[in-house]
């Protein structure tokens, strides 16, 4: 079953960014410069609708970043990044400080009991991946041991595992925790870089006690003018979490104040590229002109689109990309087409993004989602709803030369008469179908449109 999501691992990191797929090359290099341009200590929230493609950027960033760094670390991909980045900077070198970047997904992460330990346990292990440290290094002496036993996603397996082991206790054991960690750091920059980076993803998502801990320690314990924080967030979600916690009558947004020195908003993906990278980018089916305009007024993320255009190819792709193998000329065939153009596309988007909306809609309740859909298709493709016309019927739209000696109506007059016809009308045995223009509803309308919505209908195809 194909998918159309871009799932971030390094395969699709490097094509998309050597294909400059979503459109996102440029705001890439834009955000690169500033971490290279950073001389003081600073704190980034990057915000992002959930799905944007928040953690493909920063992985990206990371990627960049360590394959344009004068530290030479592990790297299969380092010589075809810095092709890419030269070619955007007109064949020149890449000139980069010498930064350790780390990505810490804190969500993967909130069930630990210490949030500033497990990243403590994320630094130490990512960096020791990309070049080991001896192991008489007197800090990281229990590094190796500490990668072997942890994948950063639990401190509490990493403190069961290590009771014996002295590295806690070597960072608990100074002065204060505090002091320990500075140290930690002014050691590791030191030996390895000049600045250090680390993305801290998702903590939109995670417990609201963990997320504020978080926040907190990485403010008191991580102030040093030689590290930057990147945080990939969905801010109003921030929000929401930060009030779920300190009540909702607490001012939220000037909470986070306190924690970013800069706010950045995640551009919009090149939607044309993105589709020529999904192969969707073609008008030739009207199905397509349907689902773009779908998603472009239920502003749908690229995480949305893809599990949308999925649906949709689960759901109907024999019906509507046969090349005239099913005939849709006869009356009941006509309803069925604009049941397969509009109807399926309208109610998979709805099952997506709003199921109160879809349970009204199939419930007889509100027609408004398929007026608004019919009411804003470009007007060379309002044409296909001519169908839903009698002979004497002309749209509104129509030029005025065209409307003499015709009954005028409006594009959500249709609407509303073909909804009625699927979702309201009650038929029987004596009054079984019910005409809208050329197209004839009946009783199987309904029942065939929900199984397609479904995925479960007789032409649903899951290769």
């Amino acid at each position: 079953m194909k998918s159309f999501e871009l799932k971030p691992t390094e395969e699709n990191l490097l094509s998309t960014y050597k294909n400059d797929q979503i459109g996102r090359n440029t705001d890439i290099h834009a955000f690169v410069d500033i971490l290279n341009s950073l001389e003081d200590s600073c704190s980034i929230a990057l915000d992002g609708a959930w799905g944007s493609g928040k953690t493909f950027f920063v992985k990206q960033v990371k990627m960049v970043l360590e394959s344009c760094s004068p530290i030479k670390s592990k790297s299969e991909y380092r010589d075809e990044v810095k092709t890419v980045w030269k070619n955007y900077h007109s064949g020149k070198e890449p000139e980069f400080q010498a930064q350790l970047c780390v990505y810490y997904d804190a969500w993967e992460n909130d069930n630990d009991g210490d949030p500033i330990l497990s990243l403590v346990y994320s630094i130490l292990q990512q960096v020791d991946e990309k070049t080991p440290f001896p192991k008489d290094n007197k800090i990281f002496e229990k590094v190796a041991a500490l990668a072997d036993c942890i994948t950063g996603k639990s401190t509490t397996a990493v403190l069961e595992s290590m009771k014996s082991d002295s590295v806690l206790d070597d960072l608990r054991k100074s002065k204060s925790i505090h002091s320990t960690i500075v140290e930690f750091l002014d050691h590791l920059l030191e030996e390895r870089a000049d600045r250090l980076v680390v993305i801290i993803d998702e903590l939109d998502r995670c417990k609201p006690n963990y997320a504020v801990q978080l926040l907190e320690k990485i403010k008191h314990y991580f102030d040093n003018e030689r590290i930057t924080f990147v945080f990939a967030v969905n801010l109003q979600e921030l929000q929401h979490t930060i009030s779920n916690y300190y009540g909702n009558a607490f001012d939220s947004c000037r909470y986070l104040d306190r924690f970013f020195d800069l706010r950045i908003s995640l551009p919009p993906a090149n939607m044309y590229r993105y589709y020529q990278s999904i192969n969707f980018q073609s008008d030739y089916y009207m199905v397509d002109v349907v689902c773009k305009k779908i998603i472009e007024l239920f502003h749908f993320s690229l995480r949305e689109i893809s599990r949308y255009l999925k649906a949709i190819r689960i759901a109907e792709y024999e019906l509507t990309h046969s090349d005239g193998r099913f005939s849709f000329s006869d009356p009941e065939g006509l309803a069925t087409q604009f049941c397969t153009l509009y109807m399926v596309p309208l109610l998979i988007a709805l099952e997506i993004s709003d199921v109160t909306s879809y349970n009204q809609l199939i419930s007889g309740h509100n027609p408004e989602k398929l007026i608004e859909l019919l009411e804003c298709m470009d007007s060379k493709y309002k044409g296909h709803f001519s169908e839903l016309l009698s002979r004497n019927e002309i749209y509104n739209t129509a030029p005025e030369s065209e409307q003499q000696g015709k009954e005028i109506v409006t594009i959500k007059e249709k609407a509303v008469a073909v909804y009625k016809a699927i979702f309201v009308k009650d038929y029987t045995s004596y009054d079984y179908r019910c005409f809208v223009g050329n197209c004839e509803f009946n009783a199987e309308t309904k029942t065939f449109l929900l199984r397609l919505v479904s995925l479960l209908s007789k032409y649903s195809k899951y290769e």
